[in-house]
């Protein structure tokens, strides 16, 4: 696939700011961004490896995106490489991560990375932390210019593979504060090193982009208007949504349910697993006004995705097992990436089961 090309619109610097305390990370939507979808392993390669190669000043990475099937061993190097050369590379890696790729952060730490490791406390409160913050999260950020942002995955022992996003633009501050959020929120007492995180940013494209995440995970919701809910409410033609294994919230669920009925083409991908009696129950609601529903298994994975309108497109940035409207949530407001993800959503469709009424249990 024919990389997307990066030349920035005007040469006028993007009117957000670190240090601007009116604009809150999550609070609205941010003008001239660029974002491009690549959905295949090769693609992902050359555009991911592309981008920790040309860093100079630092990357900030979760451990996660070590994880990505066929990709880990080409990061760790290129990682590698970088720390080598002069180049600051933070990693934070959850427990799970630290169990499934040992060896690998242990060569990182020869060559020099800053390893924060985040181990949960014991007993119940352990337990909460670990569903407040195993966000599994394949995030990257370098030099503050550039983020990467991967599906996420289920757990370090059950990779999947799916849409990643590469942003340039206003927007990359606010996933920036998000690593640093996490980052300073984890169990370890591992110190930043200086860098410069947050560098003057140019509008490099016409994409509307913000960032929504609920306060565990390290951000403040969007303005309204521009939730998930909000925008299904609003449909006028076409709603795909992708939720994987959590059932949807009863305003989420509510919102489907009335867009369908009014006419508007609701598509539902859910994961077999999430097939439970609630999800039992919600799909042959969904069924009875005319939705559509689709079942994937885990050779289709598919991450929590939605697109509405053909223009309005939120991805998650936590890992499918965040409920849908809990976790981080990158919001896209541009027509060309829409139908980038909407192409996404008819090749998984092609390869999964269609449900019908008769085939859910009562």
């Amino acid at each position: 696939m024919k990389q997307p090309a990066f030349t920035p619109l005007a040469p006028e610097r993007a009117s957000v700011a670190a240090a601007d305390a009116d604009d809150e990370p999550g609070e609205r939507l941010l003008e001239g961004n660029q974002a491009d979808l690549f959905d295949h392993t090769e693609d992902v390669r050359a555009a991911l490896i592309g981008t920790l190669e040309r860093a100079v000043d630092h990357i900030n990475l979760d451990a996660a995106l070590l994880h990505t099937p066929g990709l880990g061993a080409d990061i760790i190097g290129c990682l590698g490489e970088q720390c080598r050369k002069g180049v600051r590379v933070q990693v934070i890696a959850h427990t799970l991560d630290m169990a499934r790729a040992t060896d690998e952060l242990s060569r990182l730490c020869e060559a020099g990375i800053t390893l924060n490791e985040d181990h949960p406390r014991r007993g119940w409160r352990g337990w909460l932390d670990r569903r407040l913050r195993a966000t599994h999260r394949q995030l990257a950020v370098v030099d503050g210019e550039v983020a990467w942002c991967g599906p996420g995955i289920r757990s370090p022992d059950l990779c999947s593979f799916g849409p990643h996003v590469r942003m340039r633009g206003p927007v990359v501050q606010r996933l920036q504060r998000l690593f640093l959020e996490a980052w300073h929120a984890s169990s370890s007492a591992a110190r930043l090193p200086q860098a410069n995180y947050f560098p003057p940013l140019i509008v490099v494209g016409r994409a509307r982009m913000g960032l929504s995440a609920a306060p565990a995970t390290g951000g403040v919701p969007l303005q309204a208007g521009h939730s998930l809910v909000e925008q299904i409410e609003k449909a006028r033609a076409q709603v795909f949504v992708s939720m994987v294994e959590r059932a949807p919230s009863r305003r989420l669920m509510k919102a489907l349910l009335a867009a369908s009925a009014s006419g508007v083409g609701v598509t539902v991908v859910v994961h077999r697993h999430a097939l439970g009696w609630r999800w039992q129950e919600r799909c042959a609601d969904l069924l009875s006004v005319g939705a559509r529903v689709y079942r994937v298994d885990d050779s289709c994975p598919f991450p929590c995705h939605a697109v509405v309108d053909g223009h309005w497109s939120s991805l998650a940035v936590d890992g499918p097992r965040a409920k849908v409207g809990e976790g981080a949530e990158l919001i896209v407001m541009d027509t060309e990436f829409a139908a980038s993800l909407e192409a996404v959503f008819h090749q998984a469709t092609g390869h999964a089961v269609q449900l019908h009424e008769a085939a859910v249990p009562a």
